[in-house]
């Protein structure tokens, strides 16, 4: 839309779900993928299985998030 050349744009992320990795590299073949993780389920909503949850204990691998579980942890403190 805005005349912008595809390898001169930058697609940053956090998390990205695979289907939504290969969706954007089909369309937008010369735009570079830049993201810390690759998560490969999503839900029924399409939000990643596990997710973001608590970024700091996922970033340091400190979580223990049941498998298949897109359900937070209750706090208990």
């Amino acid at each position: 839309d805005h005349d912008v050349p595809e390898d001169k744009i930058f697609l940053l992320s956090l998390l990205m779900a695979e289907m939504g990795v290969h969706s954007v590299a089909y369309a937008f073949p010369r735009v570079r993928i830049i993201t810390t993780a690759v998560d490969k389920r999503v839900n029924d909503l399409f939000r990643i299985i596990p997710g973001i949850g608590n970024f700091g204990d996922r970033y340091f691998g400190t979580d223990a998030v049941p498998d298949g579980s897109d359900e937070e942890e209750p706090y208990t403190g």
